[in-house]
């Protein structure tokens, strides 16, 4: 079951990220372009939209992404953008450096041209500019504070803009060509454009901002793979973002798989923790040795929970798949679930069971994905 799972995450990715709505948007244009893409999914998502223009109206692109988030044959591909790296999911010197070649080069691009803005999340740490007073091993510091607070992603941006001069619209102020369009691939709860990657092209006076995708949408790109590969299961798709404290969403979600009809159960979100300690992991490893503590080896259960930019805050963890067995494999280690949850470090034991899902670019990223799967033989 779980080699059909995986292959049904990597089609689900595949048909996703052709970001058919951004191709859409792009085929007829006619105005000479410039290209900004910004943020996690940033290189794939300007790969499209450079794939998607007329030939000849693509004037310049800069993509600034996550160190090494991008193809691994990228250099071998047609597409050749300027290419900047900088850190996340704190920002570095680099986010800083690069954020002011950007806002440069946007200055320089003549009054008759077009910018066309991609971003995704991860925007907020890498385009930065902080204001005046902060330094940038204060603004560091502070971002940390954010990260471990415990906040989710809305209020973690809202604190962020605080203490920008790009965020909140400002960076659309540098740009003064004929037209500004940004398009987006949401990864927050309601969509909002003021929030994602924390606003900084969003003017609420300008209707100039796109949603071409989100966590509902891959959701339903799963589906239909998920329900190739086990078609005697039926598939039930949460409407709600799951934006929780995890925690409580893996004792809700354990009561929940007891009680449940056998079927495939999905949802999207990104849940919130409050980190402590310096234990190796990720919210979502965390999630599922949570979920194996709450159900302690009941039969018939199986639980994936990935993230969709490849990355569960270990550049080698994606996420992680676990059963039945793997409360017994784990039992059989003498691994102490409780103490390693306490510790924060669900990295360890998850790895040593094969439950881990290893960490790979995907060219997307809009929050995390949960799957239950309980069959016909699971526990009354």
């Amino acid at each position: 079951m779980k080699t059909a799972i995986l292959s049904a995450l990597d089609q689900a990715l595949t048909a996703f990220t052709s970001y058919p709505a951004l191709r859409r948007a792009l085929g007829n244009e006619q105005t000479t372009t410039h290209l900004l893409a910004i943020g996690k999914a940033a290189y794939r998502m300007a790969e499209v939209a450079a794939q998607a223009l007329p030939s000849d109206r693509l004037a310049t692109c800069i993509v600034l992404t996550k160190y090494g988030f991008y193809p691994e044959d990228h250099e071998r591909r047609t597409f050749s953008p300027v290419l900047l790296e900088a850190g996340h999911p704190l920002p570095d010197a680099n986010s800083l450096k690069h954020s002011r070649f950007i806002l440069n080069w946007m200055q320089q691009i003549p009054a008759q041209d077009q910018l066309i803005v991609l971003l995704s999340g991860g925007t907020s740490a890498l385009f930065e500019a902080p204001r005046r007073d902060i330094s940038l091993q204060e603004l560091i510091q502070r971002n940390d504070l954010l990260l471990r607070s415990g906040l989710d992603i809305t209020q973690i941006n809202q604190a962020r803009q605080m203490l920008s001069q790009v965020k909140s619209g400002q960076a659309a102020h540098h740009f003064s060509g004929k037209k500004l369009r940004v398009y987006l691939l949401s990864d927050v709860p309601a969509n909002d454009p003021a929030l994602i990657g924390s606003g900084p092209f969003f003017l609420p006076e300008i209707d100039n901002h796109s949603i071409i995708a989100n966590n509902t949408a891959f959701l339903r790109s799963l589906a239909t793979p998920l329900h190739k590969a086990l078609p005697e299961l039926p598939l039930r798709l949460a409407k709600r973002f799951v934006d929780l404290e995890l925690n409580s969403f893996a004792k809700a979600l354990a009561c929940f798989a007891i009680k449940a009809p056998p079927g495939i159960y999905l949802w999207g979100g990104e849940l919130t923790l409050k980190v402590k300690g310096q234990g190796r992991g990720g919210r979502l490893s965390h999630l599922a040795l949570s979920f194996l503590n709450e159900l302690k080896g009941k039969a018939g259960l199986s639980f994936i929970a990935f993230a969709s930019d490849g990355n569960d805050n270990l550049p080698e963890l994606a996420g992680a798949y676990v059963d039945s067995q793997s409360y017994l494999d784990l039992q059989a280690e003498n691994v102490d679930i409780p103490a390693l949850l306490s510790a924060f470090d669900s990295y360890p034991p998850l790895k040593t069971i094969k439950a881990i899902i290893p960490g790979h670019y995907t060219g997307c990223n809009v929050n995390d994905v949960f799957i239950l799967i309980k069959t016909a033989s699971s526990c009354p």
